[in-house]
């Protein structure tokens, strides 16, 4: 929790700072392309938190990764975070600015998760609940995972749809254990 509030207020700081230098569109990308790096390599985790590897292995690993991928301004500020002795904050710094971004520009994501790629007429209908639901600006955004084996789950805000046959199968699980009477 401590770590969570210190990382809020790091990203608040360099969403002044990108304010200030009009580039809240290349700093939003540049902080995705981090956090997607942090969320999938659990290595870069490890490393970045460890106390035992040098803080010069660390900046160096800063470099190479993100180095051309993400914008400069950026790179420099992952860069005196590192230095700081905070590399440990970087992933949590990019999820609380990505959060703080969208609720500046009034940004709902709307997540729908799938069994397969879905195609454009479902994507048109999603968007059409979704600017029902909310009043703000929708971002979509499409997860597979084969596990739900059919049907949907939409996530808007608060709002969580499950039409998945994964839970409908589960329902019906729950409902005939029930019935059965020994």
């Amino acid at each position: 929790m401590k770590n969570l509030r210190i990382a809020t207020r790091y990203a608040k700081a360099l969403l002044s700072l990108v304010e200030e230098n009009n580039m809240l569109d290349e700093a939003y990308e540049s902080m995705s392309i981090v956090q997607e790096v942090f969320e999938k390599h659990k290595e870069m985790r490890v490393i970045l938190s460890s106390p035992v590897v040098r803080e010069s292995k660390k900046l160096n690993i800063i470099k190479k990764v993100f180095e051309g991928k993400v914008n400069e301004f950026i790179l420099k500020y992952l860069l005196i975070i590192t230095r700081k002795k905070r590399s440990m904050l970087i992933g949590p710094i990019a999820f609380e600015y990505k959060r703080l971004h969208k609720e500046k520009l009034n940004i709902e994501t709307v997540t729908v998760i799938t069994a397969s790629e879905i195609d454009e007429q479902i994507h048109k209908k999603v968007m059409e609940v979704a600017r029902r639901v909310t009043d703000k600006d929708v971002e979509f955004q499409n997860k597979i995972e084969p596990s739900i084996i059919g049907g949907f789950i939409l996530k808007i805000g608060d709002y969580f749809y499950d039409a998945s046959v994964r839970r409908s199968l589960a329902n019906m699980k729950k409902n005939l254990s029930h019935s059965i009477e020994w």
